[in-house]
């Protein structure tokens, strides 16, 4: 009776953890999506969250899910959000020369700013957005150029997990977060006065 009692709680219990483990690899996949939809958050801070949740592998799993499909997302979000705009800003000439380059010149842009280190995921979107290029051409370009990028990112963060102390990787990822801000908004303040400019 007694052991029967317990095998019940027991097994009540893992059902309990399945169902909350569901749920956090749920909100983790969510939360990558909308940093490769995003694409101005940096994306090794939640490399390093699935890292350190599922491992090496199960947390390069959500990485790169996050990574291609939230890129696809961001862009159809950005043409969309494009089409609604203010048009005034896309007569610079800037933009105008953007919008004339054909798909292939675009395809070839979109797989080289990808493997750039450093280069915002968002702006290469946003700008890719902008062009003739459909979803489909934009979004194997991209993935093109994310996976050796997403792979030296995984071999960092995971260096880092695996040798440095926990304060000094939370030293080094608020470092990263705050470089990122601090280059976002001087991004915005340089935005102003090119749309400004007609």
């Amino acid at each position: 009776m007694v052991k029967s009692i317990y095998i019940r709680i027991e097994t009540e219990a893992t059902f309990i953890d399945n169902v909350l483990l569901i749920f956090e690899i749920f909100f983790l996949l969510l939360v990558n999506l909308a940093v490769g939809a995003v694409g101005f958050i940096p994306s090794v801070l939640i490399t390093a969250v699935n890292i350190q949740s599922y491992g090496l592998y199960g947390g390069a799993t959500l990485t790169f899910a996050g990574e291609i499909v939230g890129a696809l997302l961001g862009f159809y979000l950005y043409r969309f959000g494009f089409s609604k705009a203010d048009p005034k800003w896309m007569r610079h000439q800037f933009w105008k020369k953007l919008q004339q380059r054909s798909t292939t010149q675009v395809f070839s842009m979109v797989i080289l700013l990808r493997l750039l280190p450093f280069m915002p995921s968002g702006l290469v979107t946003a700008g890719a957005a902008l062009t003739l290029i459909s979803g489909k051409a934009f979004w194997f370009a991209s993935t093109i150029g994310k996976i050796p990028a997403v792979i030296l990112e995984l071999a960092a963060v995971y260096g880092v997990t695996q040798i440095a102390p926990k304060n000094v990787q939370y030293a080094l990822f608020g470092l990263v977060l705050l470089v990122s801000i601090v280059l976002w908004l001087k991004s915005i303040k340089q935005k102003k006065p090119l749309q400004s400019a007609d």
